[in-house]
């Protein structure tokens, strides 16, 4: 937790940490489509913000998480009502970063069975929180509500994915559309991340020698 307390009175880690949320940003950018529901999107950019967990610790890492939403704003890329695809991106973010510091605290070995439950925790938790954000609000909005009572009575599975020989009531298609959506971007975030944050986190290390910081949670 030091090193959120210095984060402010260190110039060269506000840069680190600046080059992190042009990072984040940048990744938000590219955006991978899920093709059973066309309008939804994959990006990778919790990456960034779990490998700021890693250097700077939680609090920091949800300052890169809303951070990179509101320049995705400034930018002009936030095309859905309210801004409501940003303000997804933040929680999706924050999320994916407090579910992960959680686990890893009760489960931090390196084994593969640790890293597989670490995996099916932070998922499971993940997806859960967010169909449950879809269901609440932010699939309203999208649809031009703002609560899930304005939409409920007419929002079915039909609204997601037209054209399928069966329908599904609002709560069902929430469940039936975003739970794999949010389980697969869950995968692929700490896959990727397992994959790349041992040599990142060693190329950062040299970094962090030169800031006098060290990572917060440890591999």
């Amino acid at each position: 937790m030091n090193n959120s307390k210095n984060l402010l009175s260190n110039t060269k880690s506000l840069v680190l940490l600046g080059v992190f949320i042009a990072l984040g940003a940048i990744l938000m950018l590219i955006e991978i489509p899920y093709p059973p529901v066309p309008f939804l999107k994959f990006d990778l950019s919790e990456l960034i913000v779990l490998l700021t967990v890693e250097v700077f610790g939680l609090v920091p890492a949800i300052i890169v998480a809303a951070a990179k939403s509101i320049v995705n704003i400034m930018l002009g890329m936030s095309a859905t009502p309210m801004h409501i695809g940003s303000i997804t991106a933040f929680i999706a973010s924050t999320t994916m970063a407090c579910l992960y510091v959680l686990v890893k605290k009760y489960l931090s070995g390196t084994t593969v069975v640790n890293k597989s439950l670490r995996f099916l925790l932070v998922i499971t938790g993940f997806s859960s929180i967010l169909t449950l954000c879809n269901y609440l609000f932010i699939t309203p909005i999208y649809f031009g509500g703002l609560w899930f009572t304005d939409v409920i009575g007419w929002a079915t599975l039909e609204s997601f994915i037209p054209g399928l020989p069966f329908d599904l009531g609002y709560g069902a298609a929430i469940a039936f559309v975003y739970l794999p959506f949010n389980a697969i971007k869950g995968l692929l975030v700490l896959g990727i991340y397992e994959m790349i944050a041992p040599r990142l986190l060693v190329a950062l290390q040299k970094i962090l020698k030169n800031l006098k910081l060290s990572p917060v949670v440890s591999e």
